[in-house]
């Protein structure tokens, strides 16, 4: 089975995919998300590519180690994906971070920067206290009562989800029922959510330190989203030196198929000259 422990001893679940000698592209998922949020079609396209694709589960999240007690910040989550490289023989990867993702993305380039070669930053933000404007749904989400099976479990996935729509897109409900019992199927515990939701707002705000980021970054956002505002991308591209940012008209807080073509084209060619 593909786990590891981290030199801190924290024991991660990944996959990858592609070419084990191809340049790594490493995917980090947002809140409460388990490595199969990224769409298995997606990776075989960025595998497709040239990259070695790996995704993994966050900890308090899917098959990795939980934290019962919380008590952590992004950064800890942040060293945790570099311990991943490292295990696996990275000095350094591209990275792919969406939502709490890239915001645990932004940490590890600003705590760890020798690890990243290159940063996609996907409707994400410089910090919570200004951007997260979903709280009151992200507030109805955790005060939900817990699935009693797997048909309810997929109902809630359904309802907790339908804020991250696209208006401009149709919604992919028979991947989203999938998805949702899936990761009902690997692990449910919702409860880390909210440890999660916990080190979000405990962080300090990144915007200074993303002046140091010496990679090529790109920003992707949607100009729908209704949980990160939207002017979190043009703050992140004032704060990163030399990044660029792409707003999607229609897009909401997920990746529509649609625009999979763009996303991988602009993830791709921000990586050329690394």
């Amino acid at each position: 089975m593909p786990y590891l422990s981290t030199p801190a001893g924290v024991r991660l679940y990944y996959d990858d995919l592609g070419d084990p000698e191809a340049p790594p592209l490493l995917l980090i998922q947002g809140l409460g998300a388990q490595l199969l949020g990224w769409h298995p079609e997606l990776c075989a396209a960025l595998a497709d590519a040239g990259f070695r694709v790996i995704r993994f589960d966050n900890r308090d999240t899917g098959l990795s180690q939980k934290f019962p007690d919380g008590g952590y910040l992004l950064s800890d989550l942040a060293a945790d994906t570099a311990g991943l490289l490292r295990v696996l023989g990275l000095d350094s990867a591209h990275i792919a971070g969406q939502s709490m993702g890239g915001m645990v993305a932004q940490q590890l380039a600003i705590d760890h920067p020798a690890a990243v070669r290159s940063l996609a930053l996907i409707y994400t933000a410089p910090n919570s206290a200004d951007f997260a404007v979903g709280t009151d749904l992200l507030a109805e989400r955790m005060a939900l009562p817990r699935a009693r099976n797997r048909a309810e479990a997929v109902e809630l996935y359904l309802r907790n989800e339908a804020p991250c729509s696209s208006p401009g897109y149709p919604v992919d409900t028979a991947w989203l029922r999938e998805l949702g019992g899936l990761m009902y199927d690997r692990d449910y515990d919702p409860d880390g959510a909210a440890r999660q939701l916990a080190a979000v707002f405990a962080s300090p705000d990144r915007t200074r330190a993303l002046g140091r980021v010496a990679v090529p970054t790109t920003i992707l956002h949607g100009d729908s989203d209704q949980l990160i505002d939207p002017a979190a991308a043009t703050a992140l591209h004032r704060a990163i030196p030399d990044s660029t940012c792409t707003i999607f008209p229609g897009m909401g807080h997920e990746l529509p198929r649609a625009l999979w073509p763009d996303i991988r084209a602009l993830i791709h060619d921000n990586t050329r000259n690394t």
